[in-house]
């Protein structure tokens, strides 16, 4: 069997300082444990992962993986502006036409292999990375903190 082609689009997010020049990596996972290699998500003479657009990778893999279920996606920390926000990554086997969708809607930290499922939705006490969920609720828990900064008055969010 030949090479299966399969087209990566990115959508990051138009928040503030959302785009990357990080290099950008993913791994595509179908049932029963199959999985590509590595692929490096860049296009060439182009700047990738700009706040706001839609960037589409054509990859290459011996492995055909007919309906894509989850990925890992990471970023190291290279460039001057590392941080990424992604919307959402879309999946296609070009062979098969099928295409899966992965709604990220999360900055995405350096050196952290995050792992979507397709339509990224379970039930907490279902969920397959709980490792991953922890450290997401601990990072929220410390953006919203909250004190009592004067005898009985309100809870308020800690500076």
């Amino acid at each position: 069997m030949g090479r299966i082609s399969y087209i990566v689009l990115v959508k990051t997010g138009d928040k503030k300082f959302s785009g990357t020049d990080a290099n950008v990596s993913i791994i595509l996972y179908g049932c029963k444990g199959i999985k590509t290699e590595e692929f490096v998500l860049d296009n060439f003479f182009r700047n990738d992962f700009e706040s706001g657009t839609i960037d589409s990778f054509p990859v290459e893999s011996n492995i055909n993986i007919p309906q894509i279920e989850r990925i890992e996606l990471w970023r190291d920390t290279s460039g001057i502006s590392s941080s990424w926000y992604v919307d959402w990554i879309e999946v296609k086997n070009q062979t098969t036409a099928e295409a899966s969708i992965f709604p990220v809607f999360r900055w995405i930290k350096g050196n952290y292999h995050y792992c979507i499922q397709h339509l990224d939705t379970s039930l907490s006490q279902c969920d397959k990375y709980p490792n991953q969920r922890y450290m997401e609720l601990s990072e929220k828990r410390k953006t919203y903190q909250l004190k009592v900064k004067f005898e009985n008055g309100p809870a308020q969010v800690h500076d």
